[in-house]
């Protein structure tokens, strides 16, 4: 990848994809801020999170592998049963959050634009499809009858709902967007929703169990920022820098980058696993510096919910005008239309962080 970069007359590997993925709207300088913010603001946050877990526990200290269970011994949240019942009640819940969404949806679940449901022999993972000739998106996922599936079919439905928004376009190049914008219309569509996913809206969960989902929810995007700084900085670092083709070295900065983005918990006995984390993120491999747009989606997310937590009708009317968009605007003219900044400062982030935890803290009376 360096020989390429060279090849075409750059300096780095960075500098080439960051032609090559359009990066035109932000630099690396400005995924160096936002990294600095992230330690800010978001990485106290995290050691909070970490702080509750861990006194829920009755530990001393956190351990790796006590981040993935329940703090409270409750089982999984299995909240529907049938694929009917499934896409049914996701319908009322996107009426909820705006008739225009539910119609949408409706759409797609009476012409078969979905296909739901694990079975033997289908093909992993989770998509949106667009297709430009019937002017639909198709949702594919592989749902069992978790909490996971509910958040997945809200994430891409928003996909979905997004390729509704730019078929209308006239021309084909006009059709696209920017990553960055794109998982805004999937995340912030998971926010939107999240108030009318009890049993009396229409939606899956008993109230309690609807606060316990909300909270693994927020909980998991604060403790993405920190991670996603880890491999974006990473990255940076790995593709200007010689020493970023030696094993040891790379070592060596991953385990500082970990320190400084995600302390709190104790490696002791595992420090080979934990230095070697950038053995196991395979987008350091197969996608080198797809990563930072999640995060940046991500608070544009929170901005769209933070608007509808004022005016809902409004905040969904500009978030659809923002999709409408596609690619006839710059990225932050984008974000700019659906009524968020396309940002990398700390006091943007630092306001979404309060939003989250203050919600958190609601949500926790609600159990």
């Amino acid at each position: 990848r360096q020989q390429v970069a060279r090849n075409t007359g750059f300096d780095n590997y960075r500098q080439f994809v960051w032609k090559q993925k359009k990066r035109f709207d932000y630099t690396p300088d400005d995924c160096d801020t936002f990294h600095r913010a992230i330690e800010e603001v978001v990485v106290p946050a995290q050691a909070r999170i970490h702080e509750r877990r861990r006194a829920a526990l009755g530990l001393d200290t956190l351990r790796p592998w006590d981040l993935s269970v329940d703090p409270e011994g409750r089982p999984p949240l299995r909240p529907w049963q049938t694929i009917e019942e499934f896409s049914e009640k996701a319908e009322a819940v996107f009426k909820r959050v705006d008739p225009k969404v539910g119609d949408y949806f409706g759409i797609m679940r009476r012409e078969g634009y979905m296909d739901l449901p694990n079975r033997k022999g289908k093909g992993p993972g989770a998509y949106c499809q667009r297709y430009a000739a019937s002017a639909r998106p198709f949702i594919f996922m592989n749902a069992v009858g978790t909490q996971g599936d509910v958040r997945t079919l809200l994430h891409e439905a928003g996909h979905a709902f997004h390729g509704f928004e730019v078929l209308k376009l006239p021309y084909a190049q006009q059709q696209g967007y920017p990553i960055e914008f794109a998982e805004v219309a999937s995340m912030a569509m998971e926010l939107l929703a999240a108030p009318y996913l009890t049993l009396d809206e229409g939606g899956y969960f008993t109230p309690a169990d609807a606060a316990r989902d909300r909270i693994q929810h927020l909980e998991k995007i604060i403790l993405f920022w920190p991670y996603m700084s880890v491999v974006d900085a990473f990255q940076q670092w790995a593709y200007t820098h010689e020493e970023g083709a030696d094993p040891a070295a790379c070592d060596d900065q991953w385990n500082a980058l970990w320190d400084r983005f995600s302390g709190g918990v104790d490696y002791s006995g595992f420090e080979a696993y934990k230095v070697t984390g950038w053995h196991r993120k395979q987008h350091i491999y197969r996608y080198p510096f797809y990563y930072v747009e999640y995060s940046l989606a991500q608070l544009g997310a929170v901005q769209v919910w933070a608007n509808a937590l004022e005016n809902q009708s409004k905040a969904v009317e500009d978030y659809l005008h923002g999709l409408s968009l596609g690619y006839t605007v710059t990225l932050p003219e984008l974000f700019a239309a659906t009524g968020a900044t396309f940002a990398f400062d700390a006091e943007t982030l630092g306001k979404a962080v309060d939003l989250i935890e203050r919600t958190i803290a609601d949500l926790e009376h609600q159990i």
